[in-house]
């Protein structure tokens, strides 16, 4: 194996570890926006009769009933998805109230926040048009941190470490980018689409 070899194949490797954790941090960050908590009853046992008995239990739960048991736990449902939170500095109402923010915009991002995560996450992940979703994750957490921006008057100097932490994103994904010659196994190569094919050689 010759250095030039040698050098190229730690390129790769290196890009492939970018990919894979920026993938990563953007499918789970929109997947937990999914997440909340719900009642159920879980069976004491695998026996038939226990899970019967515990579907009809749970079916009492779903109706609104209370029952005895029944616990709480963590779970995914497009009925919990929240974009921004519920609560806290960083909330729909929040944005609307800030003179740099249209109000108009803010309930569409806060709805498209997750399936904008999950989606690019995917794309990069597999490798589908890497350097545009790359650069499109890019603008995204830009946009975050642009939300970080604008409440330092209210969040102090947590909006400072919050941009700073997203900062630390884009800087990654532009490692990505400059990497990208040496990226393989991609499911979907830039130049094979024609939209992207000038900007991708």
């Amino acid at each position: 194996m010759n250095k030039e070899c040698d050098m190229n194949i730690g390129y790769t490797l290196a890009v492939w570890l970018l990919r894979i954790w920026l993938a990563t941090r953007a499918i789970f960050t929109g997947l937990v926006k999914f997440q909340g908590k719900e009642m159920r009853f879980l069976p004491a046992n695998n026996t038939p009769e226990e899970i019967q008995f515990a579907k009809e239990m749970q079916a009492l739960l779903d109706a609104g009933e209370s029952v005895q048991g029944a616990v709480e736990v963590n779970t995914l449902k497009f009925a919990f998805m929240q974009g921004l939170p519920k609560a806290g500095p960083m909330t729909v109402e929040t944005f609307k109230a800030s003179p740099f923010m249209p109000e108009f915009m803010v309930v569409p991002y806060s709805n498209t926040l997750p399936f904008l995560l999950i989606g690019l996450g995917i794309m990069v992940l597999f490798g589908i048009c890497s350097r545009i979703s790359l650069f499109f994750m890019g603008l995204l957490y830009i946009s975050l941190t642009f939300g970080f921006i604008i409440m330092e008057k209210t969040m102090g100097q947590d909006s400072a470490a919050g941009a700073a932490f997203l900062g630390v994103h884009v800087i990654m994904i532009a490692m990505a980018l400059i990497l990208s010659k040496y990226n393989k196994l991609e499911l979907l190569p830039c130049h094979k689409l024609p939209l992207c094919n000038k900007l991708c050689k």
